[in-house]
C-alpha cells in the first residue's frame, strides 16, 4: 500500500496503504474552532473537553480517493475504507491475524486450500444478508481484467487468478468456491499459510452485490457497507462516519467520527491543543519537542511502522535498463548518512526492502552500501566515465526529504546532473503508474504482515504495482520457492536469496524505515495502529464511557 511521500505512515491512518505523517505536513489540519462551534479554551485553562462529551471523535486524515476497495491503493483511502467495509480477517497491532467477517478458517489439501467459515447472521448496513457469494464476487471485482485493482496481485497465489486478470483465462478457472451461504474455499497454487493474512487487506473487503449497477451505494446518504461505520457526509473539509448498528461485533462505542481533511491553515498541534482535534498525526519535527513538553508529552504516540521508503528506476528504458547505471546510483550516494543527518532517531536507514518485525525478514544486510570507487567503475562500465555523456533524466517525487541530497551527491560524486520534478500528491501514484518516470520515489506500507508484500508484490514480473517494470527470472523463482515452502527456514532462505538479487540488480534502492507520530486526547482508548498502519475505529472508545 502506498502512502504520501517523504514520511512513513503515522500511527493514525493507512493500506491503501496508511495515514502518513506527511499528512500533517501537507494538510495543515481541521476546521477552526469557530467553524466547529467550539470554544478555544475552557474555564480552567489547558485543553478543552474532547469529543468524549458528545460521543464523537475528531481525527485528522486525508480523504479517500475512492470508496471502492477495488479502486484504491493508497493508505489514506485504506484508512477510511477499512472502517466502512470489512474483510474476512483483521490484523492486530502485534501483527497477528484475527477473525473478522470470518469466524474461523482451516487448511486442507496439504495447505493448498483455505476454507473460511463466515459468522452467522452477517448483514450489510442496509439489512441485506452478507453471504459467501458476496465474498467471492467482491474478490472477482478486484481481478476484473477490464479494470483490475492496482493491488490485484495480492491474489496471484490463487489458482487461475493471475491468468484471469491478465485476460488469459476464464472466470470459471479462478480458485474460489462457496458452500452454502457461510463457507468460502480458496484453492492455492502453492501451500500458503499467509493467505488468511492477505485476506485482511482492505482491497479484499466485502462490498454489496449491486455496487456496479447502483453507484449510489458508495455515496453519502445511500451508502451501503459491511464495516463498523457508514458514510453519512463527504466534503472537501470532512468525511463523516456514523456507527453501523448492524456491524457483526455490535455498534461501535464512538457513534460519530469526523475525519477532518484541513486545519484551515493552522498547525495540527495547535488545533489539538485547543481541542479541535482528538487525534492527529504530526511531523517528526514536532514530535521531537513535544516529547519533552509537560503538557502535550503525555498525549504523544510514537509507533514503529511496517513501511519502507525507496527509490526505483524504469528498467525498460535507457539509461536505467543498464544494471551498471543502477549500481552506480546505488553505491555512489551515501544513502545511510543522508538518513542519519535528518536527526530523527526513529527513522532509520533501511537494510532491506522488508521492514523489521515482519515474517520472512532476516537480519542480513541487503541495503545500499556507499562505495564511491566501485560506483565510478560501474558508471564507466556503462559508458559514462565521470558522468560524461550521461543523458538528462528526471527524478520524480512528491517532495521527499532526501531529494536535495540525492541531486547534490549525484553531481559531486558521479558528475551527473539530473532534472527534478514534484508531482501533486493527490495524483502522484496514479501518475507514475500511468507513465513510469526514469527515477522515482515510492513509499510502501504493509498490505498484510509478510515479506512478499514488499518483494513479489512490488517487483515480481508482471505484477500490478511493479512501476519500474523490472523482470528477473531468478528473483521470481526465489519468491515462488519462498511462498511454496512448508518449512519457515526454507522460506526465509528463499526470501533472502530474492533480496540478494534485488541488491545486485538494483531495480529499487531501499532507503529508510520510520515511525509514525500522533497526538491522542487523554481518555481515548484503542488508538493503536495495526501492522498495516491502520487504526480500527470500531476498537476506539472514550475512557469515560467504559
Amino acid at each position: 500500500m502506498t502512502y504520501a511521500w517523504g514520511s512513513p505512515p503515522a500511527p493514525v491512518a493507512r493500506h491503501r496503504v496508511c495515514l502518513a505523517a506527511a499528512v500533517a505536513l501537507l494538510a495543515c489540519a481541521v476546521a477552526s474552532a469557530a467553524a466547529l462551534g467550539m470554544s478555544s479554551s475552557n474555564e480552567n485553562g489547558g485543553r478543552p473537553d474532547s469529543g468524549a462529551s458528545s460521543g464523537a471523535l475528531r481525527i485528522l486524515g486525508p480523504s479517500a480517493s475512492s470508496f471502492d476497495p477495488a479502486a484504491q491503493s493508497d493508505s489514506g483511502s485504506a484508512q477510511i475504507i477499512s472502517q466502512v467495509f470489512e474483510s474476512l480477517t483483521a490484523v492486530d497491532p502485534a501483527g497477528h491475524v484475527q477473525p473478522a467477517l470470518a469466524e474461523s478458517w482451516r487448511t486442507e489439501r496439504d495447505g493448498q486450500r483455505v476454507v473460511f467459515q463466515l459468522r452467522p447472521g452477517l448483514k450489510f448496513s442496509d439489512g441485506r444478508d452478507l453471504t459467501a457469494q458476496d465474498v467471492v464476487s467482491s474478490w472477482m471485482r478486484v481481478l476484473d481484467p477490464a479494470r483490475p485493482s492496482q493491488l490485484a496481485s495480492l491474489l496471484d497465489g490463487v489458482v487461475g487468478a493471475r491468468a484471469y486478470r491478465e485476460g488469459k483465462g476464464d472466470k470459471a478457472g479462478v480458485g474460489f468456491a462457496t458452500s452454502g451461504d457461510r463457507e468460502v474455499a480458496v484453492d492455492l497454487i502453492h501451500p500458503a499459510s499467509d493467505f488468511p493474512a492477505i485476506a485482511s487487506s482492505p482491497t479484499l473487503a466485502v462490498v454489496p452485490p449491486d455496487i456496479d449497477t447502483r453507484p449510489a451505494v458508495l455515496r453519502a446518504g445511500s451508502f451501503v457497507g459491511s464495516g463498523a461505520y457508514t458514510l453519512t457526509a463527504e466534503t472537501d473539509e470532512e468525511t463523516t462516519l456514523l456507527a453501523n448498528s448492524l456491524y457483526w461485533a455490535g455498534p461501535p462505542a464512538i457513534k460519530t467520527i469526523h475525519v477532518m481533511h484541513t486545519t484551515g491553515g493552522n498547525s495540527p498541534v495547535s488545533e489539538f491543543e485547543i481541542g479541535n482535534l482528538d487525534y492527529t498525526p504530526i511531523s517528526p519535527w514536532d514530535a521531537m519537542w513535544i516529547i519533552y513538553d509537560d503538557y502535550l508529552g503525555p498525549s504523544l504516540r510514537v509507533e514503529p511502522s511496517a513501511s519502507v521508503d525507496y527509490y526505483a528506476f524504469d528498467t525498460t528504458k535507457p539509461p536505467f535498463d543498464d544494471v551498471h547505471v543502477r549500481r552506480a546510483f546505488q553505491m555512489g550516494i551515501n544513502w545511510r548518512r543522508m538518513v542519519s543527518l535528518q536527526g530523527n532517531p526513529l527513522q532509520t536507514a533501511a537494510t532491506s526492502l522488508v521492514p523489521p518485525g515482519l515474517p520472512g525478514r532476516s537480519d542480513l544486510d541487503f541495503g545500499p552500501q556507499f562505495d564511491l570507487e566501485k560506483a565510478q567503475a560501474e558508471l564507466a562500465a556503462a559508458g559514462y566515465p565521470d558522468g560524461v555523456g550521461f543523458p538528462r533524466v528526471t527524478l520524480v517525487t512528491g517532495g521527499a526529504g532526501l531529494d536535495a541530497g540525492i541531486i547534490a551527491q549525484l553531481h559531486d560524486n558521479l558528475g551527473i546532473d539530473i532534472d527534478y520534478a514534484i508531482l501533486d500528491g493527490d495524483y502522484y501514484y496514479d501518475s507514475i503508474i500511468e507513465e513510469s518516470p526514469a527515477m522515482f520515489y515510492m513509499g510502501w506500507v504493509a498490505d498484510y504482515p509478510g515479506a512478499n508484500d514488499f518483494l513479489g508484490i512490488l517487483l515480481g514480473t508482471g505484477v500490478t504495482y511493479n512501476v519500474g517494470h523490472w523482470s528477473d527470472a531468478a528473483f521470481d523463482a526465489a519468491i515462488e520457492e519462498a511462498l511454496g515452502a512448508a518449512d519457515p527456514a526454507e522460506a526465509q532462505e528463499a526470501f533472502d536469496r530474492a533480496q540478494a538479487i534485488v541488491k545486485d540488480e538494483a531495480p529499487a534502492i531501499p532507503v529508510q524505515y520510520g515511525a509514525g507520530y500522533a497526538l491522542a486526547a487523554p481518555g481515548l482508548l484503542g488508538a493503536l495502529p495495526n501492522a498495516q498502519g491502520l487504526i480500527r475505529y470500531a476498537g476506539l472508545a472514550w475512557e469515560a464511557d467504559q
